[in-house]
């Protein structure tokens, strides 16, 4: 009784401060006053859904109340046209939902209960109303509560109802408040089916949030990261392919690379990763160069920090649900190593929150524990393998050994703990008693497991061989493939890599490879499908790539040279900029402290056509005094200049420095004509770059005389 009047005096407390507040959505900071909450105030039964826990429906008790009185004081406001207590309803229920996905444990049922009683009780409504209205300050409080309340339920409301209203949201691209929120709506709208993503493509969705990709604000950018890796996720093929044409891939890279939030690092590597995992649309994605940020960006994250850091997020604190992690599934089966490391370590993070929850069963019903058992058995990726493990140790599953992967070699005993961590173990005595080795698994057909090794139930015998394929495909030939017909095999189809060893069995090899009869591969190398044969005969008529090992390779268009610390964000940009524009582009990615990559990364300066310099805050600071020449962006300038490079500084918040400050070596660099770059001009200032760089071309066209450094 006490702790119910207490209760009735904090609210009545709380209301009258938001009734003469000033401030806009003000939450304060979170209390355990729900999750203590266990009254029993006569709360309508019908107000909550049937079989919820009492944890639940005891703080549920004590925040409903709240929530309908603040839906009638909205549903008031509007009808009066009172603009002030429509701004302190929206603020009111805001708070009750951002309090409510924040609690441990129940919270991510308190809040679904919360939100779609918003909807019940015609609040969604009202919220998707409040987005049309003449002012601005209430159309963005409205927004931005709308983007906490879509969970299943109230998406379906929105894509049947109000997709329109969205729509028009988006097309107010240049306005930097509204995109925080707007952004925050399409992460959960390009999550609700294949047609919703559909709509919101083909109305200007996506082209607005690769818009925002442009921008710094990282509330937005983690909106539009997210978004982009849901698109990717539940789109399907069509939107995946739209995705592509519109260039996408390409600016995920700024997302991808910048060092500022993981949270957008990860989804956007999430995001290109589901991409590659399409083989229609693999050799985009990797020409975008994108993919090859994902795994040295995965390998040094750690899933703990990682998870900790969501627990900052309402939005991310709760995990993701079981529909949600089966998504992941096609990475972790899939063939490309970035999907499997992504994959993996997006287990381990749900791993680690759901383990609070008192939930890693839901790890088991979608299937994710055979996967990586597979990855720790069969590939060798570290960083993968690691991950993995990891994950199943956190999940309280067994973590098998990994199989040696040169299976042509193997022994009976090798073959025996194959069979004990596929699940097989109570056919290892027939195995053993007919010596089954490497070879002979590798040939093992249906009829010999029904005849010879006791496997009767033609269930069994189905998942046996699927899980033999998954071996023929992850294992080492290189003892007895001298002409590498695997990996020509999977430059076809990564899943033809099963089909190695009958060829290399029967003769085949790269040089016969292109008179092989359908007749051939079906009755001498045992390729039963019939539509993998013809993609196989298929392959072998096409002429084999030549060889071009002595012919040096071309140079990139431009080298973008930049200091890591302050100009990556720019110098990502624009890269974007000038790829999408048909520019081959060179930025290194980690700057590895090693003699081979400081060759690569001085031959790709000589090679290059053009080099922009991105001249950031404070970037030529350690080339002062740096007479011995250790500091990258110094030995990058000098080989620019001895290489008489088409050299064009690109300033952002830079102040020019005393020459003398400077080793003489380089500063000749300060009297080139640099352009000023302007996010919010983003585009003016690419073209004037592309008149440096295309006026450097015609040059190189017209003669070889010496090219000019700046030009306008």
């Amino acid at each position: 009784m006490l702790f119910s009047l207490t209760l009735f005096l904090w609210r009545l407390v709380r209301y009258f401060s938001i009734m003469f507040s000033t401030d806009r959505l003000t939450v304060p900071e979170y209390v355990s006053r729900l999750q203590r909450g266990r009254s029993s105030s006569g709360a309508d039964p019908r107000a909550v859904s049937p079989g919820i826990s009492a944890d639940v429906l005891a703080v549920l008790d004590t925040t409903l109340p709240a929530l309908r009185f603040a839906i009638r004081r909205l549903k008031l406001a509007k009808e009066t046209s009172d603009s002030d207590d429509t701004r302190r309803a929206v603020a009111e229920i805001y708070q009750l939902v951002e309090e409510a996905w924040v609690l441990p444990t129940v919270g991510r049922q308190v809040a679904e209960e919360i939100c779609n009683r918003i909807r019940l009780d015609g609040g969604l409504e009202q919220l998707l109303q409040l987005q049309q209205t003449p002012a601005v300050e209430i159309t963005y409080e409205s927004a931005k509560l709308l983007e906490q309340i879509l969970v299943s339920e109230n998406r379906d409301y929105v894509a049947r109802l109000g997709l329109g209203v969205i729509l028009n949201l988006t097309r107010q691209q240049e306005d930097a408040q509204l995109a925080r929120s707007v952004s925050g709506i399409l992460e959960h709208m390009f999550k609700h089916t294949e047609e919703t993503s559909v709509h919101l493509i083909t109305n200007g969705a996506l082209d607005a949030l690769l818009f925002w990709c442009r921008g710094t604000d990282p509330t937005v950018l983690r909106h539009c990261a997210v978004a982009l890796a849901n698109c990717a996720m539940y789109g399907g093929h069509r939107c995946q392919r739209w995705m592509i044409e519109k260039q996408a891939a390409e600016w995920l890279f700024p997302l991808a690379f910048s060092k500022e939030d993981e949270l957008i690092r990860f989804h956007a590597c999430l995001a290109v990763t589901v991409l590659a995992a399409n083989r229609e649309i693999e050799k985009e994605v990797v020409k975008s160069g994108t993919l090859e940020l994902v795994e040295p960006f995965i390998a040094s994250l750690d899933p703990d920090d990682f998870a900790r850091s969501l627990l900052d997020s309402a939005d991310c604190m709760q995990g993701r649900t079981a529909s949600d992690l089966q998504h992941l599934l096609p990475l972790l089966d899939g063939t490309r190593l970035e999907g499997k490391c992504i994959a993996a370590f997006y287990l381990c993070v749900e791993t680690s929150i759901k383990s609070r929850q008192r939930n890693t069963k839901i790890f088991q019903e979608i299937g994710a524990v055979q996967s990586l058992q597979r990855i720790v058995m069969y590939t060798s990726n570290g960083t993968a393998c690691s991950l993995a493990k990891r994950a199943l140790s956190m999940m309280g599953e067994d973590v098998p050994r990994r199989i040696l992967s040169c299976v042509p070699n193997w022994k009976s005993c090798e073959v025996q703990t194959w069979l004990q961590q596929v699940g097989f173990s109570a056919y290892c005595d027939h195995f053993q008693e007919l010596q089954v080795d490497g070879d002979l698994l590798l040939n093992i057909t249906d009829q010999d497991l029904r005849t010879d090794l006791g496997m009767t139930a033609g269930l069994s015998r189905k998942r046996f061989l699927r899980d033999l394929r998954v071996l023929k495909t992850y294992a080492n030939y290189s003892t007895c493939d001298p002409n590498n017909m695997a990996d020509w095999l999977s430059d076809v189809d990564p899943r033809f890599r099963q089909y190695t060893y009958g060829l290399v069995q029967s003769g085949v090899d790269r040089n016969n490879v292109q008179s092989l009869t359908d007749q051939q591969l079906e009755q001498d190398c045992h390729i039963h499908n019939g539509v993998h044969r013809a993609k196989i005969l298929a392959a072998s008529r096409r002429p084999l790539k030549p060889c071009h090992t002595d012919a040096q390779p071309a140079g990139p268009d431009v080298f973008i040279s930049y200091r890591r610390t302050t100009g990556s964000q720019l110098a990502s940009l624009l890269k974007v900029h000038l790829q999408v524009r048909g520019f081959s582009v060179f930025i290194d990615v980690e700057k590895l402290e090693a003699g081979k990559f400081e060759d690569k990364l001085i031959q790709s300066v000589q090679r290059a056509r053009n080099f922009i310099l991105v001249l950031s805050a404070n970037a030529l600071d350690k080339c002062m005094g740096d007479s011995t020449m250790k500091d990258w962006v110094h030995k990058e300038i000098v080989t620019a200049l001895a290489g008489k490079k088409n050299i064009v500084p690109v300033t952002d918040n830079f102040s020019w420095p005393d020459p003398m400050s400077l080793p003489e070596d380089m500063r000749s660099i300060l009297n080139f004509n640099g352009i000023k770059w302007s996010h919010e001009y983003q585009e003016a200032t690419i073209e004037k770059i592309l008149r440096f760089l295309k006026g450097n071309q015609d040059l190189m066209d017209g003669s070889k005389g010496q090219k000019k450094a700046s030009q306008t």
